[in-house]
């Protein structure tokens, strides 16, 4: 079921299996990447979602402002009742150097990983 979209994301619930999968695409404007991370919040403070995976293979990069923004929400996430988040890594190799600088400096706890393809971070996403 399609929760949100627009022109950079769309938000997907699998209600059988509790995932929300974010789909992003091409460049996010500040404005634009909060307005997603809040509706993902929103929706996951409303529904049982257990899993998110946050697939950027084709996203661009954002600022390092927007990724704190972002970093700063998790702790609700998991406090909501999400189990486990992947993220699905870039093509684009400056999305995936941001990403992965992203992660060191925030430290990601063991529920959260990263991978290069969406089968393998449902694998994972499912053993919690």
């Amino acid at each position: 079921m399609q929760v949100f979209t627009s022109p950079i994301i769309s938000l997907d619930y699998d209600s059988v299996k509790k995932v929300i999968y974010q789909n992003w695409e091409g460049f996010a404007t500040s404005i634009q990447f909060r307005e997603a991370i809040d509706k993902t919040v929103d929706f996951v403070k409303q529904n049982p979602v257990l899993y998110i995976v946050s697939n950027t293979t084709t996203q661009r990069p954002v600022g390092p402002e927007d990724g704190k923004y972002a970093a700063s929400k998790m702790p609700v996430l998991f406090s909501s009742g999400v189990k486990a988040m992947a993220f699905v890594l870039p093509k684009n190799v400056l999305t995936k150097l941001a990403l992965g600088n992203f992660a060191k400096e925030q430290g990601m706890p063991s529920n959260v990983r990263y991978f290069d393809d969406l089968q393998e971070a449902e694998d994972w996403l499912f053993t919690f």
